[in-house]
């Protein structure tokens, strides 16, 4: 009988051991779920998406130097949609001036290639230039 109890004990404790397991393996994390979402901050650039993933291109932007900024799609100019996002606003408590960051959400629509073109344009002008471009590769 002697033998027997610790066998008891040692089931009972591997037992306990694997539903524990369980359990944990089967309670959601705490933690926030993980974005997905590409985001590309140097350009030039290149990425593959395949139909309705999509990737941003955040930039650098300073609201306070009058500069002011647009895209252009070439290429296949139905393969994506753009979205040009408003400048986030400056961190709570920092200086005038301080540096924000725009966003373009850049989704897939259908299969081709498309250049995304960021261009700016300086206060008082109606000269754009090409900042970068981000070229989008859609397999469907």
């Amino acid at each position: 009988m002697a033998i027997a109890r610790p066998a008891r004990l040692l089931t009972l404790a591997v037992t306990s051991l694997m539903v524990a397991g369980t359990v944990l393996a089967a309670t959601p994390a705490t933690a926030k779920p993980v974005d997905p979402t590409v985001i590309v901050t140097i350009l030039p650039a290149q990425v593959r998406l395949v139909p309705k993933e999509s990737v941003v291109i955040r930039l650098s932007t300073n609201l306070t130097t009058g500069y002011s900024w647009s895209y252009r799609v070439t290429g296949d100019r139905g393969a994506v949609t753009v979205v040009q996002k408003e400048a986030a606003p400056a961190a709570a408590g920092a200086l005038i001036g301080a540096p924000t960051t725009t966003d373009w959400v850049v989704t897939a629509k259908g299969k081709g290639t498309a250049v995304v073109k960021i261009l700016t344009t300086p206060p008082g002008s109606t000269d754009k230039k090409n900042v970068g471009s981000l070229t989008v590769i859609v397999s469907g």
